[in-house]
């Protein structure tokens, strides 16, 4: 039988294609009339909108709007994307780019983003900050409106492309996929251009209580975005080994606090802790309540943040690097060792102390890393800001920020590999609670060889897209002898398995039910009671849709073009806020020789 293709991979229909293209194309023949009037000397409503906000804020006209719209656009896309992974995992695959009402918030917070970074280049007028892009003559631009413009358009890129990949390799239910990294990724980096927007502001008319907190509020979006990389982890079904978990935890903290509290006073990184806390927590609370998906958790930071405030009060911030340094070391240390403490309490999956030893070296390196990035970041804002410094300062800084960069990534990227060694197999037994239209069963599972689960980093029975997730761990009742916690369902579209995370990356898994799948051409799958099945791949069990007739090198090749857009993201970040911060410096110098001239000039009257 032949199965229609949208059919069997979940795919957009055409009128989804056309709502997405049309919804684009209105917004961006809006985008060009208003360029059009603004560079045009023709009066526009949002241009009397920017100078209204603009003179209450006491910032230029350019940098009114994007600070509101931008914060409401991240918003809309992290509930978004925190819904639509709860539905996948509660319900299974969508059929398309607008299958499921989460597709929505993240589809228009996308659009915002790239607005928030076309309004300051259509509304841009001086005064503009010393370093700028030229696209005309007489019309110069931000560096960081074309910085978030970037960021958003890679972002927004995903979407079609999301659709493209899975008509080629099916439908890969797992958030760290090229296309669904592409849009977070390009979200989250835009936040960066949103920092240096609020450095660009800062060098024209100073900072004030209002503009610092405007700051505070953007890296704890920071904390909240960079949460996203997580969420399968946060919601207790992560797809790679858990090692990376606190990686990222310390990636993102030591990163965003750094950045605050190396440019700010005592306690502001406390300010981002509580942005992050209420809006994380009032998403998750949202997700699980009114819409009635599960519950996501989320690590604290409150120890991070505690740390970074009390290695700032104890060397001060005036060496950045130093206090980058040392903060991420901590918080690779003691901060992880507080998340673990938290993983006993409320995470899905309970972080094992044999993980530790690993986690603490990779932790490290990674945090250290990550405060020398933060620390690179904070001294290019400060520069934009129109802090001055000397060519020979400016070199040695970025080496430090370069050796940061490569430590944290390599980091992650040789954590991220895993693997399915074979060899295990299980004696399944099944002990029956509830029969009829809807069968239950305690699980419990003999495995061979004996020892095969011992030290695991995770040993669990597991449900899932049927409605809900289950997750039960199992319990060792002898050797080699394990049993679910509670019963596992076993009819209508539940897919049930046992799953077991052997060393540090070895990840297999066996089912126990999954039922006939005739759009993808899949059978059911019973196990009966006394079964001897084989542990297999996890992927192949939990990717139940992907396509395993695709060559190797396509899925090489989709993973290298995320590689490459990834890379010249953060090649623009560099490139942009350097150049912002170079304007910063040159106009730092200049005023500085002023001050002088004029200084000598009354000395001699």
């Amino acid at each position: 039988m032949t199965v229609p293709l949208a059919a069997s991979t979940g795919t957009a229909s055409f009128d989804q294609i056309a709502i997405v293209t049309g919804l684009v194309g209105l917004l961006y023949a809006a985008l060009a009339v208003l360029l059009w009037r603004e560079r045009t000397g023709h009066a526009t409503l949002v241009g009397r909108l920017a100078d209204t906000i603009g003179r209450l804020d006491g910032v230029p006209r350019w940098a009114a709007l994007t600070p509101y719209l931008h914060a409401v656009s991240l918003l809309s896309c992290a509930f978004g994307v925190w819904w639509d992974i709860a539905v996948h995992i509660d319900k299974g695959r969508d059929t398309g780019p607008f299958g499921t009402p989460a597709h929505y918030p993240i589809f228009f917070g996308i659009l915002g983003v790239i607005v928030s970074g076309v309004l300051p280049i259509a509304l841009a007028r001086k005064p503009l900050p010393a370093r700028t892009l030229k696209l005309t003559q007489g019309w110069h631009i931000p560096c960081s409106a074309a910085l978030v413009t970037v960021c958003g358009t890679f972002a927004l890129v995903g979407f079609p492309l999301d659709d493209v990949w899975h008509r080629l390799f099916g439908e890969d239910v797992t958030l760290w996929g090229p296309t669904h990294l592409l849009m977070i990724g390009g979200v989250v980096l835009s936040i960066f251009a949103r920092l240096l927007a609020s450095a660009e502001v800062e060098q024209l008319v100073g900072s004030n209580r209002w503009r610092r907190f405007q700051e505070i509020v953007a890296v704890g979006a920071l904390l909240i975005a960079w949460d996203l990389f997580s969420t399968e982890f946060n919601y207790g079904v992560p797809q790679f080994p858990l090692v990376l978990q606190p990686i990222l935890i310390v990636f993102g903290a030591a990163l965003a606090f750094t950045v605050l509290r190396a440019r700010r006073g005592p306690f502001s990184t406390f300010g981002a802790l509580a942005v992050y806390l209420i809006i994380r927590g009032g998403i998750a609370w949202a997700v699980d309540q009114p819409l009635g998906e599960i519950l996501g958790h989320f690590p604290l930071l409150i120890a991070e943040a505690v740390l970074v405030e009390l290695t700032a009060l104890a060397l001060g911030n005036k060496n950045r690097f130093r206090l980058g340094a040392v903060a991420g070391a901590l918080i690779g240390t003691v901060g992880l060792l507080a998340e673990y403490g938290w993983s006993q309490v409320w995470m899905p999956i309970r972080w094992p102390s044999s993980m530790l030893p690993s986690a603490l070296g990779f932790g490290l390196v990674a945090g250290i890393g990550a405060g020398l990035v933060g620390a690179w970041l904070a001294t290019r804002y400060a520069e934009v800001a129109g802090e001055a410094r000397v060519a020979s300062d400016v070199r040695r800084t970025h080496r430090l920020g370069a050796v940061g960069l490569v430590a944290v990534l390599g980091v992650v990227f040789f954590c991220v590999p895993r693997s399915a060694e074979p060899g295990v197999s299980a004696t399944i037994s099944l002990e029956q609670v509830a029969t009829g239209a809807e069968p239950t069963a305690y699980v419990t599972v003999k495995v061979d060889p004996v020892d095969a689960a011992e030290g695991a980093r995770w040993f669990e029975a597991m449900a899932w897209q049927g409605g809900g997730l289950e997750l039960h761990p199992l319990q060792k009742v002898a050797d080699g002898v394990y049993r679910s916690q509670e019963p596992l369902p076993m009819y209508g579209k539940w897919k049930s398995m046992v799953r077991l995370h052997q060393g540090a990356r070895d990840l297999v898994a066996a089912w126990v039910y999954a039922p006939e799948d005739a759009a993808i051409q899949k059978p059911a799958v019973q196990v009966s009671n006394g079964q001897t099945v084989q542990f297999i791949g996890e992927q192949e069990v939990l990717r139940r849709e992907e396509r395993t007739d695709v060559p190797q090198w396509m899925w090489n090749g989709g993973y290298a073009l995320l590689a490459v857009v990834g890379l010249l993201e953060i090649l623009g970040i560099a490139w942009l806020v350097g150049r912002g911060a170079r304007g910063g410096r040159m106009r730092a110098a200049y005023l500085s020789g002023a001050a002088e001239l004029e200084a000598d000039r009354v000395e001699k009257i």
